[in-house]
């Protein structure tokens, strides 16, 4: 397969959040965040800036987020919607984290080394 030279602007990312249920237990829960795709020049900034800054620049929007575990009801990607997501420490951090791994290939920089 042929690298295409002009990249979308976003690219969608599965982020995997581990949720502490009413009982105690641990669920891992799913959501498809879109992000921005960012050039070299901006990788040195964007790795030094705190997750909720870094989400605030490059997410976009998000598929598969719902009201809760019982209503299922949609979330569409509003400004109020994302400051309401930014306060849910466990999902920013894996969402900073997937979209560094993914942007910048993180994993398979690891995987060489």
């Amino acid at each position: 397969m042929a690298f295409a030279l002009a990249q979308t602007e976003t690219f969608k990312s599965t982020v995997k959040v581990n949720v502490k249920t009413k009982n105690g237990a641990w669920r891992e829960e799913t959501f498809t965040a879109i992000f921005k795709r960012t050039d070299e020049d901006g990788r040195e900034r964007l790795l030094g800036l705190k997750n909720i800054e870094l989400l605030r620049e490059v997410m976009t929007g998000w598929e598969g987020m719902t009201v809760s575990e019982e209503d299922k009801t949609a979330v569409p990607f509003s400004p109020e919607n994302f400051e309401a997501f930014l306060k849910l420490t466990g999902a920013v951090r894996e969402a900073a984290l997937q979209y560094i791994n993914d942007n910048f290939n993180v994993k398979e920089s690891r995987a060489k080394n």
